[in-house]
């Protein structure tokens, strides 16, 4: 044991380190001779006891004790006071205030001494035993509690994820198309999801899950097909993957896929068997859309393949017959003649237009304006179309509705809708046009979102059933007798639409008329609105130097005819290669370089990069009469100055005059 003796005397100290060397060998003693050193020493060594005298200068037993008691690290140390005055119950109480433990009286009786030393020692080791033993209970407890804690986070953790995989597992099974059933072979249980019910007509509540339900609902003529598919699955041979009929509430078949998978128990017993059944409706539809898509790609193919050429031969015969309206008077008598082919041709370009448009491979020459003001601008001749017989009504939305479109595809839209409602109304009725706004795409067909600018053209015509409605827009699909059209108007139309990235679709009901609504997508902030009636000035004459590319003789003279009959000087080039040797050797002179973008030897492309090298900010008017998605493949890029073929002369003059003056 371990002992520290407080005192000032040092003679005192003296006798009890002898009274403990006779009658406590074991004890070890440490001494101090002031309160203050003994405070410090007794933090230092830990003792088993401290006996304390309670007379010393500076600090006396009294503060000592109270010091001793108060600091953590010594408050469980025994503290026996040493006192002169054996009677003194004053002294005693004082003491016991203070936190001592005991007290013992000078001189030392030897056996008081030691039975004192000895009580306290026991005393202290007990409490140190309990203190441990508490320290232990208390540090289990502690990693109990961070035990359960950490497993009640986990088991939070676990509730959650479960409610998350329910949760999941819910919406599925709203969201999936498919209807879900299970049925337990032991107990012939079964359960179908709602949405199983709901394909038959059914509310959730209004069809038992019972295997009747299903077996009751097949057609008589594959219940027997049913029955030998399962049975050959329950042995394990074939997969169990079924078209067959269900009968729904209204007494109908409905054509469904049913698939389904079983379990087996250790003895190959089939115990359960799960598998969804599947409306064959959304599937039928999607086999008639991709038919639909792949026969107006065959028509794409079939335009985009003669575009060129026709579109050239389209030049040539609208060219030098609006070069001899220039030259005849209206007087002639052969100004009629030749007022007729020009507008024969101009036919024939749009029918062109209308083929690569509805196989969405025509070039467009986007604008930023209002499509209000569009439909505006076509109400003033759509009159001529519909006929006198027929009212037309306009119901307007007061504020801009600002929309990136080729202005003469959606005039071409809304005058092909009028000419469909015109063969509709025999007898005369009523046309309107709406125009307004919706927010994200109401119509659902290509799931874009977004505000969109919304035409509604309807009509009070005859209608149509539902096998028309559907095939409306099909190329070549028409209800009207020989010779009577082209089926080509509504595949047109559908085709811009889908060009300019919106949606139609028609509702109609014979005898009620038919309403068509096309949704195209706004164009949010961006420069200002282009107005849609640009003035048409005649085109100014020139005398700038213009080098002309064309590969078709007959395109090639043309031009060379219209531009130098309006002053301009011309030097031609048969292709490529000759268009970049002329140009190096009279580049100095040649204003502008008008060509062909495909042609022989070299593309217009890559003339366009090797007279760039020449001369940096040469200017080049691109022309072309193949199909956007062809010149896009030959590396045309955005921005560039294009026209297309066919072009009238005027039209021809104004965009050169427009490149020239930039």
């Amino acid at each position: 044991m371990k002992l520290l003796a407080i005192d000032d005397n040092q003679d005192n100290l003296l006798t009890l380190s002898a009274l403990l060397k006779a009658f406590l060998p074991q004890a070890q003693l440490i001494t101090s001779q002031s309160a203050q050193d003994g405070i410090r020493r007794a933090g230092m060594e830990a003792p088993d006891t401290i006996l304390l005298d309670i007379q010393m200068p500076g600090m006396d037993g009294f503060e000592a004790t109270r010091r001793l008691k108060a600091s953590p690290a010594t408050q469980h140390i025994p503290v026996i006071l040493v006192t002169a005055h054996r009677s003194d119950s004053a002294c005693r109480v004082m003491g016991l205030e203070c936190g001592a433990d005991a007290f013992l009286s000078k001189p030392f009786d030897e056996a008081e001494l030691v039975a004192q030393i000895k009580a306290m020692v026991r005393i202290k080791k007990s409490e140190d035993a309990l203190r441990r033993e508490r320290d232990s209970l208390e540090a289990l407890v502690q990693r109990r509690t961070a035990q359960l804690s950490q497993a009640n986070v986990e088991l939070k953790e676990n509730l959650e994820r479960l409610a998350q995989n329910e949760a999941r597992y819910s919406r599925a099974v709203r969201g999936t198309s498919d209807g879900l059933w299970d049925w337990d072979l032991v107990s012939n249980d079964y359960y179908y999801s709602p949405r199983w019910k709901e394909l038959l007509g059914f509310a959730d509540d209004e069809l038992e899950n019972r295997p009747e339900s299903f077996f009751s609902r097949l057609h008589p003529d594959d219940l027997a097909v049913v029955q030998d598919s399962l049975c050959s699955h329950f042995l394990g041979q074939t997969p169990f993957d079924l078209e067959l009929r269900l009968r729904t509430r209204g007494e109908e078949y409905l054509r469904v896929r049913c698939r389904g998978q079983a379990e087996w128990d250790g003895a190959g017993e089939p115990v359960r068997m799960s598998g969804v059944i599947t409306d064959m409706t959304e599937r039928q539809l999607m086999e008639e859309q991709l038919r639909q898509a792949q026969k107006m790609e065959a028509v794409g193919q079939l335009a985009g393949g003669v575009a060129h050429d026709f579109n050239n031969v389209l030049t040539v015969i609208a060219g030098y017959a609006n070069i001899l309206k220039m030259d005849l008077t209206s007087e002639s008598v052969h100004y009629g003649l030749v007022d007729q082919i020009a507008a024969a041709a101009e036919r024939a370009a749009q029918l062109t237009r209308g083929l690569l448009a509805f196989s969405r491979k025509q070039a467009m020459n986007p604008q930023r304006c209002d499509l209000s003001e569009i439909v505006r601008h076509v109400e003033q001749f759509l009159g001529r179309v519909i006929g006198e017989d027929i009212q037309l009504k306009t119901e307007i939305l007061p504020e801009p509705l600002p929309v990136q479109v080729d202005l003469a595809q959606i005039e071409q839209v809304l005058v092909n809708l009028a000419a469909n409602a015109r063969d509709a109304m025999p007898g005369g009725g009523v046309f309107t046009i709406a125009t307004g706004m919706c927010d994200g795409s109401g119509l659902g067909h290509s799931g874009r979102s977004g505000r969109h600018a919304v035409i509604i053209v309807s009509d009070s015509g005859e209608g149509m059933d539902d096998e028309t409605s559907r095939r409306i827009f099909e190329p070549f699909f028409t209800t009207k007798g020989v010779g009577k059209g082209t089926g080509l108007g509504m595949a047109i139309v559908y085709g811009i639409v889908q060009q300019h990235k919106g949606n139609i679709a028609v509702s109609s009901n014979p005898g009620q008329g038919t309403v068509f609504t096309i949704e195209i997508p706004l164009v949010e902030g961006g420069a200002a609105l282009q107005p849609v009636l640009a003035p048409q000035t005649s085109p100014q004459t020139g005398t700038e130097t213009i080098l002309v590319a064309e590969d078709d003789p007959n395109v090639r003279s043309l031009v060379d005819m219209v531009l130098s009959r309006h002053g301009y000087q011309v030097i031609l080039a048969e292709d490529g290669e000759e268009v970049v040797h002329r140009f190096a050797a009279e580049q100095e002179g040649i204003e502008l370089v008008l060509m062909d973008i495909i042609m022989p030897r070299k593309n217009g492309i890559e003339a366009y990069a090797e007279i760039k090298k020449i001369q940096p900010d040469a200017k080049v008017l691109f022309t072309s009469g193949y199909t956007a998605d062809f010149i896009q493949s030959r590396g045309m890029k955005e921005g560039v100055e294009l026209i297309m073929k066919p072009v009238q002369p005027m039209e021809l003059l104004r965009k050169v005059r427009e490149v020239l003056e930039r």
